[in-house]
């Protein structure tokens, strides 16, 4: 059975450079070793076969976003199935050309959930089917020079409409744990390069590597409220550390939970004195095989409400803590030479990125409330 390494999906508004992406990642992964697969867009595919939402004879959007929906599904199961039968040595690496969530951009999130229920699908599952997402902004926002029509025969948005699309395609995909924006701020060799860079740190031997910033959010001193202006989801988690028997060595349990939906996932990382950490172990578990691992030793717990939202074109997750009155932010750029923006709305005490005193796994480990977790006299940064 061949070994499936990455699920990757690429999104974006119209033009934005996914099929060239595409290309450079197929070349540059197989001169790796990567036995790589590409799953063709499907809506292109039955718009191209026949099957539209558009012009005459069309089909009724909703009814076309069941079949997109059912056809996708489809295919990743196929393309799963074959990497089984390759052997074992082989790594493969799953490149989708838009994923399942993609869907939701086009209908309402009402009538999303009930295709997904009419199909037996759950949002949170479907979401986090995937190892990461990258999301190709359109030229149509940046660089409207390029924009164009002519290389798809399935596109037939004008300017403002494939800004305003993109902009719902990021929103469907709001929540995704490794949502990694690449907008058109530099040339587009520059924005390719960009791409190629957030796999290869995906992807990163022997481990993968985390670039994260972080930062020490006073809610008190904070204005929420600019969240519903920027499509925010919440998702509820719950962390909980085990015992590893090496300091040097985290294990942690987390369970999602979106709506009535709930994934499970333990990962195991290692420490690196460059406070970077570095990912051994990163796998979805079941229910039963989470429940079983609860029963072993722990180090404690960390409940929190995670609110996933997109601000100037960067991904951030803020993650209120429970029976506190602060909160941690975090935004993961491409490199940590990258720049943040912050939002206004939030009152940031200081940047907290290499400070173990924040680390998850530390609040986890001991009882703290209120201002007992800012030690130091709040300052705006």
């Amino acid at each position: 059975m061949g070994q499936i390494v990455a699920k990757i999906v690429l999104t974006g508004g119209p033009c934005a450079g996914k099929t060239t992406a595409l290309s450079r990642i197929e070349q540059e992964l197989h001169d790796m070793g990567y036995r790589v697969f590409i799953i063709g867009e499907s809506a292109t595919e039955l718009i191209k076969g026949g099957i539209r939402p558009f012009g005459e004879k069309s089909y009724d959007m909703i009814d076309f976003q069941r079949l997109i929906l059912e056809y996708q599904s489809y295919k990743e199961t196929v393309y799963e199935k074959a990497i089984a039968f390759l052997p074992e040595e082989e790594l493969c690496v799953l490149l989708y050309d838009r994923g399942l969530m993609d869907n939701k951009a086009y209908i309402t999130d009402q009538e999303f959930s009930t295709i997904c229920q009419e199909k037996g699908f759950q949002e949170l599952p479907m979401l986090d089917s995937y190892d990461m997402v990258l999301h190709l902004v359109t030229a149509a926002d940046g660089c409207p020079e390029y924009y164009t029509l002519e290389n798809n025969e399935a596109r037939s948005e004008s300017i403002p409409e494939a800004i305003a699309l993109d902009r719902k395609t990021q929103r469907a995909w709001n929540g995704h744990n490794r949502f990694v924006i690449i907008d058109n701020a530099t040339n587009f060799e520059d924005k390719m390069s960009r791409v190629l860079d957030a796999i290869y740190q995906l992807l990163q031997r022997p481990y993968q590597i985390r670039y994260q910033k972080k930062y020490l959010v006073d809610l008190n001193r904070s204005h929420l409220d600019f969240l519903s202006q920027n499509d925010y989801t919440k998702i509820e988690i719950e962390q909980t550390y085990l015992e590893s028997g090496d300091k040097n060595y985290e294990r942690r349990l987390r369970k999602r939970l979106l709506h009535q939906d709930s994934t499970y996932y333990l990962t195991v990382q290692k420490k690196a004195k460059d406070g970077l950490s570095k990912i051994v172990t990163d796998k979805k578990l079941s229910e039963k095989d989470y429940l079983k691992l609860l029963e072993l030793p722990q180090l404690g717990t960390v409940k929190k409400q995670r609110y996933t939202f997109v601000f100037h074109k960067q991904y951030f997750k803020l993650d209120i803590l429970e029976n506190s009155s602060y909160a941690l932010l975090e935004v993961n750029p491409l490199s940590r030479q990258n720049s943040v923006e912050l939002p206004e709305s939030l009152w940031i005490e200081k940047e907290v990125t290499n400070d173990t005193d924040f680390d998850n796994a530390t609040i986890a480990s001991r009882s703290y409330g209120g201002n007992s977790f800012v030690k130091k006299k709040d300052r705006r940064e």
